[in-house]
């Protein structure tokens, strides 16, 4: 399968960047003193006012305030963005303006964290794989961002940056040791995290470990027993299912800066997260004339990553830099699932002990490399250009067996193991790109064309163990090439009003599993369906806003539209296929999807209009989404309800003491498309919440930060998390926590 899109606006773009990954922003950052707010939203080191697009940073200073303990905790203010996920498998990823899944790319310091791929009840491998503690900024780029980032960007990007030696370590000194201890109650975690910078002549060091260890996050109800002391099982549980948590992590870093103009850099880190759960809501219930008596989980994440950077600025030159990175990461997701289950049918009742074991694996290798140049050519240019290279190894196996407890001899299986789900796939991405930031009337004017070119091979293998598990599938390689572009435009008419519009294109790759997926489950009655005639997503943006300061306030508003071409919608029910009395499940291409929104934010000092509120200040931001697929007239399922946040505060991060109160609004889900007129979904109801953030600066060197979230105890459910449940079942068991608090103590030596 091949297809090129040849576009108009590329010869009009034709000067613009994309490189998969952005610079590595570290290793040079005490050779050039720039005001940097963001790299993500660029590529280049620029203020968020220098930017057309709207981007979101959240700082390791920010993290802490916000008694953060895990990637929802950090976004927990931040409209129009939300991290899904919950239950034995913990959170999956990040949803941005309606669009979730492999379509947003994450990144932990230009490195794409692992693609998520779920099949069945037993296999949910997520991309949980960062750990808050280890990070200095977050960017947030919203919206398509393929001419800056690729194929998986199609719905924006998340860019986590690790700490640097260079952030610690005060200037009169040569080392610094950070601890951080904190507490999550509603999740009962305790966590633990130690830093270790240093500097020596040329070189620069960071050493950073931490350790978690907890629960559950809880529902909105206490743990449920019965008149005998007993847990409440099966349907009627409200609260959430036993699980006990732990994660390591470590982080190593090493600068060597022989000189003003080179530096290399090399990073490693390496976390672990297990999990073990009780699915004491299973038990009990019947599925397919089989009894559940008891289900446990037993779950195994883990991420190794090497990366070596190497940036070079000359002075007084063109040339302002030249940065190439090499990277090497390995991911693996292992699940187990253990179950004790009977057939009443038969008499006695047979009892047996069913296990299935999954494992998700994803390796990388890549390189960048990217060149700056500025110069003068009618007016002031900024110009970077360059190529990328990555290649992903994915394998994903499902083993399993029954034994018959009486007897002890296994039972027959439906289905065949060991299996594949997808064949093992190799998917090879080489781009280049190009970009110019062309600066008119003394600045005034910023135009920011941009031009990126990817081609792609995915590569399956078909080993005996997916042949004998689907027969008769036959798999096909993929090609694509593709052409995208963007074009960015900034009026500053004063110093204190910045217009700005962006148009951007954007496109995905089909993915490896719904192209040559391969599964059939006889007993249920069912199969999924390859797909090689499967077209890649494409989406055009269009995006307008502004930001002003005028007084005490600062304001910005955008809104925009994108359109999206052939959105894939994995495992869509084909129908019934009498030959083979199976109901058939593939994915298909969708004409058209579309998403509108506006997003709004303003921060207002209030003691600069007021002398009395002195250090007040208060913000607010909101976003509205609203989402068409043309097939069906249909709300797009991941669309996200409006939400709203009014913040006031005393005070300000870095003050002695800071208190600020927050409301947060919710509106109600969106109408869901009914898989059956049977059926009633349900929508998650609008909810208020209001929480209560501050810290206090015991000494210069130490800090706690406490939050208390939830101060009304509200009932209410995120709609991430009951997407497509019967309104008739009990959803008790999928509510957000009630009244919690999270704190950390924070010393630094």
């Amino acid at each position: 399968m091949q297809s090129y899109n040849s576009k108009p606006f590329a010869v009009l773009a034709a000067i613009s960047l994309s490189m998969h990954f952005p610079a590595n922003a570290d290793a040079l950052d005490g050779v050039e003193a720039l005001e940097v707010i963001t790299v993500s939203g660029t590529k280049t080191k620029r203020e968020i006012n220098e930017i057309a697009a709207t981007v979101t940073q959240v700082t390791s200073e920010q993290i802490d305030s916000l008694a953060s303990t895990n990637i929802r905790d950090i976004l927990r203010y931040e409209p129009g963005i939300s991290v899904e996920g919950n239950g034995r498998f913990g959170l999956a990823g990040f949803n941005i303006r309606g669009i979730n899944g492999d379509r947003v790319l994450i990144l932990l310091d230009g490195v794409p964290i692992a693609d998520e791929f779920s099949f069945g009840p037993n296999l949910s491998a997520r991309r949980d794989f960062v750990d808050i503690d280890l990070i200095s900024t977050v960017d947030i780029v919203r919206g398509p961002a393929s001419t800056l980032y690729g194929s998986d960007a199609i719905g924006g990007v998340v860019a986590f940056r690790s700490k640097s030696p260079n952030e610690l370590i005060a200037d009169d000194k040569d080392t610094a040791i950070r601890l951080k201890s904190g507490y999550n109650s509603q999740s009962n975690t305790f966590s633990s995290n130690i830093t270790y910078a240093g500097t020596h002549n040329d070189w620069q060091w960071l050493l950073n470990a931490g350790i978690r260890d907890g629960e559950e996050t809880q529902s909105h109800f206490s743990e449920q027993k019965d008149m005998n002391g007993q847990e409440i099982r099966g349907s009627n549980r409200n609260s959430a299912n036993p699980q006990d948590n732990n994660a390591h992590s470590a982080l190593a870093k090493v600068i060597y800066q022989p000189s003003v103009s080179h530096a290399f850099t090399f990073t490693t880190d390496y976390q672990r997260q297990d999990s073990k759960t009780t699915l004491l809501s299973d038990a009990g219930t019947v599925s397919r004339g089989v009894l559940t008596l008891n289900s446990e989980g037993d779950d195994e994440q883990t991420r190794h990553r090497l990366l070596l950077n190497y940036v070079y600025q000359p002075q007084h030159s063109h040339l302002k830099r030249v940065d190439l990175s090499v990277f090497s990461q390995q991911s693996d997701t292992l699940q187990h699932t253990n179950m004790l289950r009977s057939s009443p049918s038969t008499q006695p009742p047979t009892v047996t002990f069913r296990q299935r074991d999954s494992k998700f694996k994803q390796d990388a290798i890549g390189t960048n490399l990217q060149f700056d140049h500025s110069f003068d050519l009618a007016g002031e240019h900024y110009l970077i250009y360059g190529a990328s290279w990555q290649q992903t190894d994915s394998e994903s196996i499902r083993e399993g067996a029954t034994l018959n407890t009486a007897s002890n001899t296994l039972e027959r299986e439906f289905s065949i193991f060991p299996a594949r789900d997808f064949p093992i796939s190799t998917l090879t991405e080489k781009a280049i790109f190009i970009q110019d930031e062309y600066q008119l009337l003394n600045g005034k004017i910023r135009l920011s064309p941009g031009l990126r070119y990817d081609m792609f091979t995915l590569s399956p293998n078909s080993d005996s163990i997916f042949s004998n598990a689907n027969p008769g599938v036959d798999i096909v390689p993929v090609e694509e090439e593709e052409l995208t572009g963007k074009f960015g435009a900034i009026y500053n008419p004063n110093e204190t009003l910045s217009l700005w519009a962006q148009y951007a294109e954007g496109f995905r790759i089909p993915p490896m599993d719904d192209v040559n997926v391969g599964f059939t489950n006889f007993a249920g009655g069912y199969t999924s369906l390859a797909n090689p005639d499967l077209l890649p997503e494409s989406v055009t943006s269009w995006e307008f806003g502004l930001r002003t300061s005028f007084k005490a306030i600062d304001f910005s508003f955008s809104a925009y539209r994108n359109a999206y071409k052939n959105f894939i919608e994995s495992l869509a029910v084909k129908g019934f296929n009498p030959t083979s009395n199976l109901l058939e499940f593939q994915a298909k291409n969708i004409d058209d999807v579309k998403i509108n929104g506006v997003d709004l934010h303003a921060t207002w000092i209030i003691g600069e209009t007021f002398d009395v509120f002195n250090n007040w200040q208060a913000r607010f931001s909101t976003s509205h989404q609203s989402s068409e697929n043309t097939e069906t007239g249909a709300e797009l399922s991941s669309v996200l309800p409006a939400q709203s946040v009014l913040g006031i505060q005393y005070g300000e991060v870095d003050s002695v003491w800071h208190l600020e109160f927050i409301a947060s609004h919710t509106a109600q889900a969106p109408i869901q498309e009914n898989a059956s007129p049977d059926t009633v979904l349900f929508r998650a109801p609008s909810f208020t919440t209001f929480d209560l953030l501050g810290h206090y600066q015991l000494r210069p060197n130490i800090r706690i930060n406490l939050g208390v979230f939830n101060l009304t105890n509200n009932k209410y459910w995120l709609a991430s998390e009951v997407l497509g449940r019967d309104r008739s079942a009990n959803l008790n068991r999928f509510t957000s926590p009630g009244r919690n608090f999270s704190t950390n103590l924070i010393v630094s030596f």
